[in-house]
């Protein structure tokens, strides 16, 4: 770590934290929970001619614990604070507010130096952990990359587009212009306009009462007569009858095999150590090339690797393969929309809604299976196969789980 120095007194604060190597941060604890009974605790703060770091913190804000005395307040007054120790053992406490009131600008560099210790050590653990489950986690990739979900996902998908063309355009423009709500056109009475032409036909015949014989004879032979009110009057209304969420089963985003395989092989490059783990016959399976392809999904791609190992580096790391497992959980979860879209509610919704549409032919929905008839005859079906079933998203949980802070 960067040495952090600061006068107090006139005297360089020591950099203790910066002395330690990572195997002995990784040895530390940066908390108490018992900070009033640590050895060596005095009461008053040391003369300023003794070097101190911050040793400890603790924070107790939320509990029922009484309130801790500040050797610079001299009072009980606070739940948060330090326990800062001299060179020559010496411990006192202050309030997280205090460091600065006891040794001014000075104080920032001692928490600086504590903090990047104790989140050197935190990054030290969770790498270590991410290199720990990388094997298991590797292993896991190569079963999810051979689960037959991607290929039926895919072939029943490619069924669909193939055999309905026009449902595929017309669904995916009501996910992106109304989120997905399916809404057909109704005739209904529209009593409103009803209640509006009566209203009108008797201020008509008001005015009609009011004219001579002679005169309402001149309106009849000139067509003036007032109208009888019109009944029944209708109106055109939509209905919602349903919602889809197949944000991509119709879009012609690319499919989640090859996002995976993009991903995957993002993971075989984060080291070698997991993939010696590995037999032949997976190395060839997993990063086998595969052409053009390859590049194709360069959007996914993340840069990560261990070789650099400052904190900041560290930090990025963690933040990256954060990134990847949350974009791989995407594509595993795209797998759902299938099932999703063959539900009976949806399917029945879909069915109704394309064929008020007059999407070139009539839909009819029943188990696991939409059926298109067209308009000139032609009888065509996409059906949920019945072997289909999401891969489980647990070899995820598991690396996220190994690589999160303070588990």
């Amino acid at each position: 770590m960067q040495t952090q120095t600061a006068a107090t007194g006139g005297d360089q604060v020591a950099g203790y934290w910066d002395r330690l190597s990572d195997e002995e941060l990784l040895r530390i604890s940066f908390t108490t929970a018992d900070p009033e009974n640590l050895e060596g605790l005095v009461l008053q703060v040391p003369a300023a001619r003794e070097r101190p770091f911050v040793e400890f913190a603790y924070d107790f804000r939320g509990s029922t614990r009484t309130m801790i005395r500040c050797a610079h307040c001299k009072y009980p007054n606070h739940l948060a604070g330090f326990v800062i120790k001299t060179d020559n053992g010496q411990r006192f406490l202050c309030g997280h507010r205090c460091g600065a009131k006891i040794y001014g600008a000075d104080f920032a560099h001692l928490h600086k130096d504590f903090s990047q210790a104790r989140d050197r050590a935190g990054y030290l653990r969770r790498v270590q952990r991410l290199k720990d489950a990388l094997p298991a986690f590797m292993q896991y990739l190569v079963q999810l990359k051979r689960d037959p979900a991607f290929d039926l996902f895919q072939r029943t998908r490619q069924e669909l587009v193939t055999n309905m063309p026009r449902l595929r355009a017309a669904v995916q423009s009501v996910i992106e212009r109304s989120g997905g709500t399916l809404s057909i056109d109704e005739k209904v009475r529209h009593f409103a306009a009803e209640e509006r032409d009566e209203d009108r036909y008797e201020r008509q015949m008001e005015e009609w009462r009011k004219e001579t014989v002679t005169e309402r004879k001149k309106l009849r032979r000139e067509g003036r007569e007032p109208d009888k009110p019109r009944k029944p009057l209708y109106t055109t209304v939509s209905r919602a009858i349903g919602t889809i969420s197949t944000k991509t089963l119709f879009s012609t985003a690319t499919g989640p095999k090859q996002v995976i395989d993009d991903i995957a092989a993002q993971f075989a490059n984060l080291a070698d150590d997991p993939v010696k783990h590995m037999s032949t016959a997976d190395k060839l399976a997993f990063f086998g090339y595969r052409g053009k392809q390859d590049a194709e999904g360069s959007q996914w791609r993340v840069l990560v690797g261990f070789g650099d190992t400052s904190n900041k580096g560290m930090a990025n790391l963690l933040k990256q393969v954060g990134i990847l497992l949350d974009r791989l959980e995407e594509q595993v979860s795209r797998l759902s929309e299938l099932t999703s879209f063959f539900q009976p509610e949806t399917l029945s919704a879909v069915a109704t809604w394309a064929t008020a549409a007059k999407l070139a032919g009539t839909y009819t929905a029943s188990v696991n299976t939409l059926v298109f008839e067209h308009e000139h005859g032609k009888v065509v079906a996409a059906r949920l196969p019945p072997e289909y079933s999401v891969p489980s998203v647990m070899g995820i949980e598991r690396l996220r789980a190994a690589m999160r802070e303070g588990s």
